[in-house]
């Protein structure tokens, strides 16, 4: 879901009780708020997105034993590119398999253009960056690009069509950084 009205409100229902209870969120910095069941236990789970110098966190919130209460299990420091104009603007969505996807990309500045995705999944009782997909393409040669999908559970993905391995892993998502990102996707 993008900002609107009710902001405010899900911050504040978010900040609620748990482990990292003092992390603050400032509504000003939220890009995004997605819900969802995530870990399927019946309970609305909360993923925020927080510009943050450059860069956007990830707040990842459990349902709590109240109804409407959220306790925040992980938080993704600097896990997606954030720019200041249209078209560089992350944002939020439901994977195809019921998870969270992290949408970042330059769509306004210069010639090379990009589109990348972290697919983030329950798994082992924790939330891990399960899936990564890059497109690039540049606006003035058409013939020029890479797309590039890898699943990060199996290690196996597809660069411009063509199968590989990746020694790149799926991992928790407050240990997710750039540099573990599969190599093979910016060659």
């Amino acid at each position: 879901m993008t900002i609107g009205k009710g902001l405010a409100a899900a911050l504040a229902a978010a900040a609620l009780a748990g482990p990292a209870a003092a992390e603050t969120v400032e509504p000003w910095r939220a890009v995004a708020v997605l819900d969802g069941d995530w870990k399927d236990d019946g309970r609305r789970d909360r993923a925020v997105l927080l510009q943050a110098d450059g860069m956007a966190d990830l707040l990842i919130y459990v349902g709590g034993e109240r109804p409407g209460s959220f306790e925040l299990v992980e938080a993704g420091r600097g896990i997606a590119w954030h720019g200041g104009a249209w078209g560089t603007i992350p944002s939020l969505e439901t994977s195809p398999s019921g998870g969270i996807r992290v949408l970042s990309q330059n769509e306004a500045i210069g010639r090379n253009r990009w589109h990348q995705a972290l697919t983030i999944a329950y798994r082992g009782g924790r939330f891990v960056v399960a899936g990564f997909t890059y497109n690039a393409f540049d606006t003035l040669d058409p013939a020029a690009g890479t797309d590039c999908d890898v699943n990060l559970l199996t290690g196996k993905g597809l660069l411009n069509g063509e199968p590989f391995a990746t020694a790149a892993r799926a991992l928790p998502v407050s240990d997710w950084t750039e540099d573990a990102a599969p190599r093979e996707c910016f060659r």
